[in-house]
């Protein structure tokens, strides 16, 4: 409870979920869009194709019935950013109306593109929240730690997961991750992780 309460502290946001037994960042990031995201819902990745070890999970790649997002009748769209690398904000703006969540990858990946800086991502978010305010957004913050004076959080994201084998864990933890932001998607979350009605308290 204290070290939820810590990281929810210097993360700037309502509370935070930090195990452990999260196996890796792609860990986090999989228990928070299946804690999220129900059937029927509408995820659109707004800068272009997640990095590889996601595309199984939503279910662009790999077979059929492996328990995908896209396997639970989850919808995925993306859009990709432009040519120099930033977000395609007037192509992002209309994706995004009746989404259930909107998805930001921060770092380049494997890619050769920038990273995302907090004002990029302020941005996003600001728009968002004008188009399609039930919308949640959600950024995958691995490498993005601590490397500027705001998080994603504190610019208006919902939700952010990360790693704790990057930053987060100081370059010593060999596992562990974490997920934070709004207290009721935290919980979702942490019921995804264990179980419905038990969440964080085991």
């Amino acid at each position: 409870d204290t070290l939820d309460q810590i990281y929810a502290d210097v993360f700037g946001c309502e509370d935070a979920l930090v195990r452990h037994n999260f196996v890796s960042g792609t860990h986090a990031l999989s228990v928070a869009l299946s804690g999220v995201l129900r059937p029927g819902d509408k995820m659109v990745s707004i800068t272009g194709k997640p990095y590889d070890t996601l595309e199984e999970i939503i279910g662009i790649r790999g077979k059929k019935g492996d328990g995908s997002l896209v396997d639970f009748g989850i919808e995925y769209q993306q859009v990709d950013l432009l040519e120099n690398g930033e977000p395609d904000m007037d192509s992002i703006l209309k994706a995004v109306q009746g989404a259930k969540l909107a998805y930001i990858q921060r770092s380049r990946g494997y890619s050769l593109r920038p990273a995302l800086t907090i004002s990029q991502i302020e941005q996003m978010v600001c728009g968002i929240k004008v188009a399609s305010p039930d919308t949640i957004v959600m950024v995958d913050n691995c490498y993005g730690e601590f490397v500027e004076k705001r998080e994603p959080v504190q610019v208006g994201a919902d939700l952010m997961a990360g790693s704790l084998i990057k930053n987060a864990g100081g370059g010593i933890a060999r596992t562990g991750g974490y997920i934070a932001g709004r207290k009721d998607l935290v919980e979702l979350c942490a019921y995804r992780l264990t179980c419905v009605g038990m969440g964080k308290e085991v």
